[in-house]
């Protein structure tokens, strides 16, 4: 009995004596926070001793491994640490990062280019799921150039675009959802474009090239550029970077424009079809609208949307759309966010979407507050 005793006690005094971080998470708001991304610089990480991509891992208070993802961002040394939490309002909560056996989690956040239809980039979560259109849509036989951004709604957790895609009848409901939104030459659900003397500047591409910057288990990331395009008489160029982390249904969008212009406004948001119900606050804007690429709206359900911009001025019928503007610099990075819902698919109604956009906004404005303790 004794010498189970002495050997238990020295896998504790191991265990303990192994290098870690000691991670104190808070949320300073009074909002319930619901899988929201920690996000911890590598440099941070890097301190402890053998740390590598490879090897690291996060515990919770219960010393139980939780998923967590090395972010790159298109770079070939790691730039951060991630991992998600619940968080009540005002509470701290402890985590550990050290080294270990990584367990293998599954992704829940993906995205590719798809060569096989036109060139498109997909990408999406356990909730949601979103494609641009590319360069080889531009001569195909639907010929569409579009900045637009198209919704695929989802009423399952698992990932669906590989096999929506093989299937290639996306546009039929066979039980975990279906492409019933239409884009056209329009923003879509989310795109970004100049709002100069009153009118939309389009692109006059589709995306020119995509790289995707990081891909599961918790984020995916894309960065895509278009060709430079006239803006009442100047040539601007774009790169667009997108994230989408799991459990989310908002994406994170940095659009970054760039041409021989001191500041120009730029509206964000989504085209009106059949719109039932709309409201803002001060940073954000809400719709709800019949599913409107569809023969039966009834049956299909409403498409929820939103758009998060701070400090920007909410614009809820302009041309066909409901924006955000707001000004931005040649060079500097305009950052918005951008989401959906379905009323088949876990929004019920547009209350629940106010909170949806409400916890967003929050995350995004009020992240939880990350401390290394150092002991």
């Amino acid at each position: 009995m004794m010498r189970n005793s002495i050997f238990g006690a020295a896998a504790l005094l191991a265990a303990s004596c192994t290098p870690a971080l000691n991670v104190e998470v808070t949320n300073n708001t009074q909002l319930e926070r619901d899988d929201e991304t920690v996000e911890i610089a590598w440099s941070e990480v890097a301190v402890l001793k053998g740390v590598t991509p490879e090897n690291v891992v996060v515990l919770d208070d219960e010393r139980e491994q939780i998923p967590s993802q090395v972010l790159y961002r298109g770079e070939a040394e790691p730039q951060a640490l991630i991992f998600q939490t619940d968080a009540d309002a005002m509470q701290t909560k402890r985590f550990r990062i050290t080294t270990g056996t990584r367990e293998a989690y599954p992704a829940e956040a993906y995205g590719r280019q798809v060569p096989e239809r036109y060139d498109d980039y997909a990408w999406e979560n356990n909730k949601v799921a979103y494609r641009l259109y590319g360069p080889a849509l531009e001569t195909s036989p639907e010929k569409l150039v579009t900045p637009g951004i198209d919704v695929w709604v989802k009423c399952t957790d698992k990932l669906v675009i590989d096999e929506w895609y093989a299937k290639g009848d996306y546009h039929h409901n066979y039980g975990d959802g279906m492409d019933c939104y239409k884009v056209g030459v329009t923003l879509g659900s989310g795109a970004s474009v100049p709002f100069v003397d009153g009118k939309f500047w389009f692109m006059d591409h589709n995306y020119a090239t995509a790289r995707t910057l990081d891909n599961g288990p918790i984020r995916t990331t894309v960065e895509l550029t278009y060709a430079p395009f006239d803006v009442n008489g100047t040539q601007v160029s774009l790169v667009k970077t997108i994230s989408l982390d799991a459990n989310q249904r908002f994406n994170r969008m940095d659009n970054l424009y760039e041409g021989e212009f001191t500041e120009m406004p730029v509206a964000a948001g989504f085209v009106r079809h059949d719109v039932k119900q709309l409201t803002n606050g001060d940073d954000w804007m809400g719709m709800c609208e019949a599913a409107s690429d569809s023969k039966d709206p009834v049956r299909d359900g409403d498409i929820y949307l939103g758009v998060i911009l701070p400090g920007g001025e909410m614009m809820p019928d302009t041309l066909g759309h409901a924006v955000a503007v707001k000004n931005v610099k040649s060079g500097q990075t305009l950052t918005y966010y951008a989401g959906s819902g379905w009323s088949q698919g876990g929004v019920d109604d547009m209350n629940e979407w106010i909170e949806e956009i409400t916890a967003a906004n929050a995350a995004a404005t009020q992240p939880l507050q990350v401390t290394i303790v150092k002991k």
